[in-house]
């Protein structure tokens, strides 16, 4: 598939450079003409509102922001990011020159232009831009090298203009306006010899301010034929055809327009005689590119990194998040994304084992005193005493509640080697009973499950709200990075706050676990794996250390689990070791019901 060359700007924001070479100060330049200049704000001032003194935060939000917009002009636009961020292939690269500059957080103007050039950019990918530069390219072969520059200028300037048509109909298109406003500048001169480029600005004005039809006379003819191009543009954005019949008429009519312009321009100058687009592979394209990158001021590593950060927590890209306590060079790390297919669960409760933990909860929880007041009855309370005679309301009630505050996150391995009705089923139930357990206090319970897809490490919720969630198990066990996330998604303010990772086995994909009980150890976080029915248990050792209690089977899961709350509740820490009750008899019941399954 050919590429355009983003040097000479056919489909970057570069086609904005005169903005980068001054200040874009548009309310100098063009005063008070729309809502944009009430009150000296722009128009992004009535829905911006995300907005930070801090650079790196600022950076995030303009993006979030900008993705935002994106989102509404059409699918497969592409990401926006600074240039100098990780995945650029593909998505619609800014300089961050353009906002480093200047106090944050980002005036609201500056951010209206940011806002034109990701909308022009992203219309220019659903319009297939890149489709009539391709079939462009099949008909000029023939063509001489002067008249293929003069092509391509008739291309790059009608598909700017046909860009911005399309725009003008919805809100998006005030954005385009600003950033068109703000690139275009001032009108050329006139004067006995007009060049080409002079020609092309000239027909981009006059395409949108009719103000604008002043010009020497040698341009008459030719900006006859370009205002009729224009026509032509306008009637095909208009039309209800398909995209692809849209770009070959689109392609007619610029080799139209170039039989009539060769004889009138033929002869005049030009300040850039370079081709705009060129195939892939052209190594005058990549070393044009390896130079516009270069140009390009990039953000630092530290900034960069901050910036994925926290783009990351609402995006489902959550690979920074990893790197950012793993480190951003480690080659163990893999990709890890979010996972909303999950279905909902059925887990069969036991009613015993849930009032059994509401009984712990409520009994070795944080009380607190809670006064009723005004009360016909109870004890008396002296500061209402004089009710007495009145209404008889002179008594109060006082109570001691529990308080909840223990954040609990329950981390499960969903991986192939949990596979099987009897083990999975046994972690649904159990999950299900301890989401039953804490309903109504709070809410204060997280639970999530993680596997393989692909070489892709996945995390999905288990617990939503009222509801429990399930995933297919399949795939490796990355627990280092799943521990990261976990923990990483654990409310800050929170004082205690313990994550249950249940496994049936040691990690095998992305980096060490270390990484992951480092990270829990510096953010106050109590862990503790249950290793259930794995017999090296000396390898699980080595990666967990401290941190692993080991269970025998799944029978003895959810009394496990039970002891467990009961240990943290009561003493305020996780237990070193704790005891299960292996011979009861509810344990052999399901012992038999997962090994028959």
């Amino acid at each position: 598939m050919a590429k355009t060359d983003q040097n000479i700007n056919p489909t970057s924001w570069d086609w904005f450079s005169a903005a980068h070479r001054r200040d874009t100060g548009i309310a100098t330049e063009h005063p008070s003409e729309d809502a944009r200049e009430k009150n000296g704000n722009g128009l992004s001032a009535y829905w911006r509102k995300n907005t930070s003194h801090l650079e790196a935060v600022e950076l995030a939000n303009i993006l979030r922001a900008l993705n935002k917009v994106v989102g509404y002009v059409g699918s497969n636009t592409g990401k926006v990011e600074w240039a100098g961020m990780s995945s650029n292939n593909g998505a619609i690269v800014l300089d961050p020159a353009l906002v480093m500059d200047d106090p944050y957080p980002v005036s609201y103007k500056k951010f209206d232009y940011l806002v034109g050039i990701a909308v022009h950019e992203a219309l220019r990918r659903t319009q297939w831009v890149d489709l009539v530069w391709s079939k462009v390219a099949e008909r000029s072969q023939h063509l001489d090298f002067s008249d293929q520059i003069l092509l391509h200028k008739v291309v790059h300037f009608g598909e700017t203009i046909y860009v911005d048509i399309i725009s003008e109909p919805t809100m998006l298109g005030k954005y385009t306006q600003i950033a068109r406003k703000t690139a275009l500048g001032p009108v050329p001169s006139d004067h006995f010899s007009p060049s080409v480029d002079d020609l092309f600005q000239r027909w981009w004005i006059q395409s949108f301010d009719r103000k604008e039809q002043r010009g020497a006379s040698l341009l008459e003819k030719p900006m006859g034929i370009l205002s009729g191009l224009t026509a032509q543009l306008r009637e095909i954005a208009g039309s209800q055809s398909r995209v692809a019949n849209r770009c070959t008429q689109r392609v007619t009519h610029y080799m139209d327009a170039l039989a009539g312009l060769m004889g009138m321009v033929r002869g005049w100058k030009g300040r850039d005689n370079r081709l705009i687009w060129l195939p892939e592979g052209n190594l005058s394209t990549k070393t044009t590119k390896r130079k516009k990158t270069s140009s390009m001021k990039r953000l630092s590593a530290e900034i960069t990194q901050s910036v994925e950060e926290r783009l990351s927590a609402y995006s489902n890209d959550l690979t920074p998040i990893v790197r950012s306590v793993a480190g951003t060079d480690n080659p163990d790390v893999v990709p890890t994304s979010r996972w909303d297919f999950n279905i909902s669960a059925h887990p069969v409760l036991d009613t015993k084992m849930v009032s059994r933990l509401k009984s712990i909860i409520q009994s070795y929880a944080n009380r607190k005193t809670v006064f009723n007041r005004g009360l016909e009855a109870g004890r008396v309370d002296r500061r209402r005493l004089y009710r007495a005679p009145i209404g008889g309301r002179c008594f109060y009630d006082k109570q001691r509640l529990p308080v909840v505050d223990w954040t609990v996150c329950i981390l499960v391995d969903a991986t192939a080697s949990m596979a099987g009705y009897g083990k999975w089923r046994m972690v649904e139930n159990t999950l299900g009973a301890v989401h039953k357990a804490f309903s109504g206090f709070q809410n204060r319970i997280q639970g999530y499950g993680y596997f393989e897809v692909e070489g892709v490490c996945m995390i999905s919720r288990l617990i939503d709200g009222n509801r429990v969630l399930s995933v297919p198990p399949s795939g490796q066990t990355a627990s280092g990075q799943a521990i990261i996330l976990a923990a990483h998604f654990m409310p800050a303010n929170a004082n205690k706050k313990i994550i249950i990772h249940i496994t049936d086995g040691e990690s095998n994909f992305g980096c060490h676990v270390r990484y992951g009980i480092d990270y829990c150890q510096r953010s106050r976080i109590h862990l503790v794996t249950l290793g259930i029915g794995y017999k090296d248990r000396a390898a699980m050792k080595r990666q967990y250390g401290k941190s692993i209690q080991f269970v025998d089977g799944f029978g003895q899961l959810p009394n496990a689990v039970e002891n467990l709350f009961k240990w943290t509740f009561m003493y305020g820490k996780v237990p070193l070791s704790f005891s299960l009750a292996k011979s009861s008899d509810q344990a052999q019941i399901e012992e038999r019901f997962i090994q028959n399954h």
